[in-house]
C-alpha cells in the first residue's frame, strides 16, 4: 500500500505540475501515457480522484484505499501548485484579470464548462475501465497509449470550455497563482488578498464542476457494469 501511495503522489505531482506550467494538451496526455506505464503496475495509475471513483464503483478498488488515494493526489495536487507557482512567476496581468472578474457572476458560463467536464470525464473513465480493469483487455500493452488519446482527444473536443476532467488538476491550476502571489516583489500581501478572493469566490463554482466530474466518473462505472454484468 505504501508503495502504491507512493506512485500516486509522485504520478499526480508531475501531471498536476504539467498541466499548471505547461497547460498544453499534447504534452499532458504524453506525460499521463508514460505515468500509467510507469505506475500502472503498482497503484492501478489513477492519478486523478474520478479515475479512482471510477475504480471503486465498478468494484475494482476498495473504497477505504480508495480515500486514502484521493487525499494522496489531493496533497500532491497542492505540492504542485506550489511549484508551478514558483516557476511560472507573478503574472499581473492575470492579478489583473483576477481582480476584474470578482465582480462577475460566479455560475456564468458553468453551464458549458459542466456538459464539457462530465462527458469528457464520463469518456475518460469509461476507456479506463476498458483498457485497465476489464477481463477483455487483460494483459494489454495498449492501455497508456488508450488513455493518454482519450485525454487528448477530450481535451482537443471540449478547448473552448478548458476542461481538466480531474479535480486533482483542477486544485493545482486554480491555486497556481495564490502560490505565485509568494513571488510578488514588495507587494506579496496585496496580489495574495486579491488571488485569494478570486479563489473564496469562485469556489462554488468549482465544487459544482468537481461535482459534474465525479458524477461523469461514476455514470462511466455504472455503464461498464450495466454492460459487463459478469464482470462485477
Amino acid at each position: 500500500m505504501r508503495n502504491a501511495l507512493c506512485l500516486e503522489a509522485f504520478g499526480t505531482f508531475f501531471l498536476c505540475l504539467a498541466a499548471a506550467v505547461a497547460g498544453e494538451p499534447l504534452a499532458i496526455a504524453a506525460l499521463l501515457g508514460a505515468l500509467i506505464y510507469a505506475g500502472g503496475p503498482i497503484s492501478g495509475a489513477h492519478y486523478n480522484p474520478a479515475a479512482t471513483l471510477a475504480w471503486c464503483v465498478r468494484g475494482r478498488h476498495r473504497w477505504l484505499p480508495g480515500v486514502a488515494y484521493v487525499l494522496v493526489q489531493l496533497t500532491a495536487a497542492l505540492a504542485a501548485a506550489a511549484v508551478a507557482g514558483l516557476l511560472a512567476g507573478h503574472d499581473p496581468e492575470r492579478t489583473a484579470a483576477a481582480a476584474r472578474a470578482i465582480d462577475d457572476p460566479v455560475l456564468e458560463g458553468v453551464l458549458n464548462e459542466g456538459v464539457a467536464e462530465f462527458l469528457g470525464t464520463y469518456l475518460m473513465a469509461f476507456v479506463i475501465l476498458m483498457v485497465a480493469t476489464s477481463r477483455r483487455t487483460a494483459g494489454n500493452g495498449y492501455a497508456g497509449v488508450a488513455i493518454a488519446l482519450v485525454v487528448y482527444g477530450a481535451a482537443i473536443l471540449f478547448a473552448r470550455q478548458a476542461p481538466t476532467f480531474n479535480p486533482a488538476v483542477m486544485l493545482a491550476t486554480t491555486f497556481r497563482d495564490v502560490f505565485a502571489a509568494f513571488t510578488a516583489e514588495g507587494e506579496q500581501f496585496k496580489v495574495l488578498r486579491a488571488e485569494l478572493a478570486f479563489v473564496a469566490k469562485f469556489t462554488p463554482r468549482y465544487l459544482l464542476l468537481v461535482g459534474l466530474q465525479l458524477a461523469g466518473a461514476a455514470a462511466a462505472a455504472f455503464t461498464f457494469r450495466g454492460l459487463f454484468p459478469e464482470e462485477r
